[in-house]
């Protein structure tokens, strides 16, 4: 197939899909709805398993399509990823009656060639079928637990395995696990299992009669017996055994922990202050076996017995894969996270729109975090990028070194002086941590470096600010480091970070500090809308979502709108005639890395949310979810990127990988929460109650789960009326939660009534625009009997239209590029320039420069033909010693072909050219050139390439 034809067809398919999903929320498109694309899958099976791991420890995985398994024992994965383990695999030994059935591999059985397993963080299930009548099911398990985190931060994985016998009559079973400890020979607990210097595998049973064998089994005896045997030599496999009879219709547990220990790098992990070695790990492992299982099960019970799409909690739960594949917690106390793909760690651009789970589950290690940043925080008050130690080159691993504590002035990826949003997303992390666990003492620690990040951001208003229009901003930086204006994006965020700055110091009594920051906040108020709604300066393009973050921002942490409802209808409407989400989704049917999937699905997904317009939220997300989900591979493994449509899906995957895992897709949690309708300040008690219900659900939400500082709780809602607002409201907690003011949402013109549990309550209507609430003073506690409010009144009479159809095609490029491979190709010619620019000489030759860390060029759809290309030329001027440049092939994620090393050559146009081999190229490729270097300014400026 030609590639017109590939990308018509793929045309096609979004068009099917996004109508499909629409279908279900509009009677006005009048689609099947049993389309195969609709599908809302309960269970997440056919992925090469769940990451199992403590956190900052690094994680074990089981594919149970295979029967192998997979390891990362030094975290994380964006630097050292999962490799597999050879030789280690389940065994199974039964006899019924003197006949023997074993299974030297076991596999999950298949349905429909899929095989029947879930892969839903922290739990992996497998179901291995049955053999000779015996039932065999497993549950592994990644330690969670908030309230002893000693528990979590242990490198080990827990796997109980069911045994059931389904005859009448007595089985003798055994089960075993097999195991590689590589380079550090195994020695035998006698009893109990093995271990080594690098591995432990320990094991307890439910059966009291059981016996436990362990050992190298070289004889393989465990197949024809079901006991291990043991050589007097040491060996690096080890296998450890158990072996029970089962009565009929019996069910016993085995209980497995496998724990390791990296003895490559002292300060690797925090876990090295409390044990030794791997052996203790597992000895503590079974010790709290129980208890992990219990926290697991309990958040993937409590989240998938809601009435909320499947897709929808699978989607969102399985981002918490985060907290294994992306989480850094040195000897020394220091917490990071690794950006993913780009090998980069700390990241506060994107970590703090994903920081908001973090601190509703496991806030100690966010506080933790936070910690870090400040204490690292420049002396100028600007916050830092990134914890990386840069002077590594290529080498990923060694870029898991992290800077130490205090040290404040280090380099990042890039120059980050103008980067306003790092201060911005410091300042808004610091605050929403603190609302949610109220915790005076961590805050009060870090007050002083919130005031210095603000204060950085006035500063950064003198130096980068306009004249024109107050307190906005020009030629300022940001996250969007590869194209599109960042000024709208800082000046919008910047009025959420003023607005906390007023509530903070005033809780502080710094009243001084209050009038600077509401002058701020008034100006920068004023300005963004003269600017970019009265005067037109907003230009729809590369990034336009985040135009608005902060009024979402606003809207999603219940701090009241900042801009009027008409100024939002003007943005939105901006938007939608650029993106058209409800009916293109997330557009770009071949993917792209021009627009980020965390960031377009929580800055415009999130507004989209928060004003009512469900079907183009819906439209959106649910791409998002059929581009990772029906493709296996990105389960686990979700770079940055939007992903690309989905022509085939690939329901088995064959990936272990985890580094393209993205250190902000946890952002998703942001959309659950507004979903679920659960916010709360618990430094005041107060409490917000505003569920929405997407019209796939019938009106009613049902055990919907949320998760904070102060334990579960589960929401209930139906909805009627004519336009749906009034409101019946059901609202549990496991553990006692005081309230003081409960707001509930305000969709009423008049005669509006509040009763809480069959009693009656004033109100006061406060807020206006999107963010108009009803405030009802309670001064009561919810508890687990739950309290229920019912809410009603005459409906404010507001209809969101439904969006006009786009004109013009999905933006794609499919057409195959003119310029050849084999013939000179001017950089400046490249089809995306991505933090670059383009300058001209005194003697007229045009060249690519502002080559910055992971700024990239792209020459997209470029015909390498069959006999391909095996080698890469290019004229090049360095201007930082040990840089390089990385082939990449598709997109920034791509596969990586080849290295060419930059030598610094004296000057901005001193050229070189350099020949570098890559791995064989043939057909049809976008080709990105990513540059990498220990400066942080300019590496290199680039002429020309040619491929032969």
């Amino acid at each position: 197939m030609n590639i017109k034809c590939y990308y018509s067809v793929l045309l096609l398919i979004q068009l099917f899909l996004i109508n499909s999903i629409n279908a279900l929320a509009s009677d006005s498109i009048n689609v099947n709805n049993n389309s195969f694309f609709s599908f809302d899958e309960q269970i997440v099976n056919g992925t090469t398993g769940t990451p199992l791991g403590g956190f900052g420890c690094g994680a074990i995985k089981f594919d149970a399509n295979t029967g192998t398994f997979s390891a990362m024992t030094v975290p994380p994965a964006d630097a050292y990823d999962f490799k597999n383990v050879a030789d280690a695999q389940f065994q199974l030994f039964t006899n019924r009656n003197g006949q023997i059935e074993t299974r030297n591999i076991l596999k999950a059985i298949l349905t429909h060639g899929r095989p029947n397993d879930d892969a839903i963080w922290p739990l992996h299930k497998v179901d291995f079928g049955s053999v000779n009548g015996v039932r065999i099911e497993l549950t592994g398990i990644s330690p969670l637990d908030n309230k002893d985190y000693t528990n979590m931060h242990l490198p080990y994985a827990l796997y109980e395995i069911s045994l059931t016998n389904m005859e009448s009559s007595d089985v003798i079973s055994a089960f075993a696990l097999k195991w590689n400890s590589e380079s550090a020979p195994f020695f035998s607990l006698p009893a109990k299992g093995i271990y080594s210097d690098e591995w432990s595998i320990l094991v307890k049973t439910s059966h009291s009669k059981a016996g436990v064998s362990v050992g190298d089994d070289k004889e393989n005896r465990f197949l024809r017996s079901g006991v291990c045997s043991s050589s007097q030599e040491q060996a690096h496999t080890g296998k450890v055994a158990v072996k029970m009879n089962l009565l009929p219709h019996e069910t016993q547990k085995i209980y497995f922990v496998v724990a390791w220990y990296d003895r490559t790098d002292p300060e690797i992990g925090y876990y090295k202050n409390l044990y030794k070695t791997p052996r203790a790990i597992a000895e503590h492992g079974l010790k709290v076996f129980s208890k992990l299982k219990y926290n697991a099960e309990k958040l993937v019970t409590g989240m998938r017995a809601s009435n909320l799409p499947g897709w929808l909690k699978n989607q969102t739960l399985n981002t918490l894969v985060n907290v294994v594949t992306n989480s850094m917690y040195k000897k020394d106390g220091r917490v990071a996270f690794a950006e993913g793909q780009w090998t980069c760690f700390g990241t506060m651009d994107q970590m703090w729109l994903a920081r908001q789970i973090m601190y509703m589950l496991i806030p100690y290690y966010a506080w933790q975090e936070l910690a870090y940043w400040a204490r690292t925080q420049m002396k100028n008050g600007q916050i830092h990028h990134d914890f990386n130690v840069m002077s590594v080159g290529k080498e990923r691993e060694k870029r898991s070194v992290l800077v130490s504590w205090d040290d404040t002035e280090h380099i990042d990826y890039r120059n980050i002086q103008k980067w306003v949003d790092l201060n911005c997303g410091f300042i808004i992390s610091v605050f929403e941590i603190y609302r949610a666990t109220a915790d005076r003492k961590q805050f009060d620690l870090l007050w002083p470096y919130v005031k210095k990040a603000a204060q950085r951001i006035l500063d950064q208003v003198e130096q980068y600010g306009s004249t024109k229009y107050p307190f906005t901003f020009d030629g300022s930086e940001n996250s969007y480091d590869a194209g599109g204006n960042p000024d709208p994006y800082n000046s919008n965020l910047s009025a959420v970070a003023y607005k906390m700055m007023i509530q903070l110091a005033g809780e502080k009594g710094e009243a001084d500090l209050v009038k600077l920051y509401e002058n701020a906040y008034k100006m920068v108020v004023n300005s963004f809308h003269n600017r970019y709604i009265r005067d037109g300066q907003f230009v729809a393009g590369k990034h336009c979502e985040s135009i608005f973050a902060g009024q979402w921002l606003a809207f999603h942490l219940k701090l009241g709108e900042i801009w009027k409802a008409e100024d939002t209808d003007f943005i939105l409407s901006k938007l939608e005639n650029y993106y058209y989400p409800y009916y293109r989704g997330l557009g770009y049917p071949e993917g792209t890395y021009d627009e980020w999937s965390p960031y377009i699905l929580a800055h415009y997904g999130g507004l989209l949310l928060n004003t009512g317009r469900l079907d183009q939220w819906h439209a959106m997300q649910k791409d998002s979810y059929l581009r990772q989900y029906l493709d296996r591979d990105r389960v686990f493994d979700h770079p940055l990127n939007i992903l690309p449509l989905v022509n085939e899906p690939k329901w088995v995957s064959t990936n272990i990988k985890s580094k393209k895992q993205y250190i902000s897709i946890p952002a998703m949690w942001r959309n659950y929460y507004d979903i679920v309708g659960f916010h709360r300040d618990f430094r005041s008690k107060e409490l917000w109650i505003k569920p929405i219900i997407p019209k796939t659900m019938n009106h009613e939400m049902k055990n919907a789960m949320f998760i904070s500082p102060e334990g579960y709780g589960y929401i209930d809602c139906k909805e009627s009326g004519e336009y749906m607002q009034d409101k019946e409201i059901v609202i549990r907690t496991e553990s006692p939660m005081p309230v003081s003011t409960l707001y509930l949402s305000d969709n009423f013109e008049e005669n509006i009534s509040v009763t809480i549990n069959g009693k009656k309550y004033p109100f006061t209507r406060i807020g206006s625009g999107y963010a108009k609430e009803i405030a009802v003073r309670w001064n009561g506690k919810i508890t687990e009997k739950g309290i229920r409010i019912v809410v009603k009144g005459t409906p404010e009479k507001k209809v969101i239209p439904i969006p006009v159809k786009p004109v013009t095609g999905v933006i794609s490029n499919s057409s195959i590029n003119q310029m050849s491979p084999y013939e000179t190709m001017e950089a400046e010619n490249a089809d995306k320039l991505a933090g670059t620019s383009i300058v001209q000489s005194n003697k007229g030759n045009r060249y690519v420069t502002s080559c910055n860390n992971f700024d990239y060029i792209q020459f997209s759809n470029i015909d390498f033909g069959k006999k391909g290309a095996t080698q890469l030329k290019i004229r090049v001027s360095g201007l930082s010693e040990n840089s390089e440049i990385e082939v990449v092939l598709d997109d920034t994620s791509g596969t990586v072909v080849g290295n060419c090393k930059v030598p610094a050559t004296g000057g901005e146009e001193v050229w070189v050219e350099l020949e570098c081999p890559v791995g064989k190229i043939t057909d049809i490729h976008n080709v990105v050139l990513r540059f990498y270097g220990n400066s942080s300014d300019n590496l290199m400026n680039i002429d020309w390439i040619r491929f032969k």
